[in-house]
């Protein structure tokens, strides 16, 4: 019998020209096979939008993706 796999959550950073941002607590998964950290698609394009929006500083460089986590995009 197969286990559910564990939601973990982790922080994403990154640094554009001189600004550095950041999304907290972002949910991910663990391979069991490898241990790879994979993202589910629709956090990806979750993740993508917000970088976008705060390199176009229409919201702080630095949020909480559970703050995001019901929008749709």
């Amino acid at each position: 019998m197969k286990s559910e796999p564990t939601v973990l959550k982790k922080d994403i950073y990154w640094q554009i020209a001189d600004s550095a941002y950041v999304v907290r607590n972002v949910p991910y998964l663990k391979a069991d096979y490898d241990g790879e950290e994979m993202l589910d698609l629709n956090v990806s394009i979750a993740i993508t939008t917000l970088r976008d929006l705060m390199v176009e500083n229409v919201i702080p460089h630095d949020v909480d993706y559970e703050d995001f986590a019901d929008i749709e995009f």
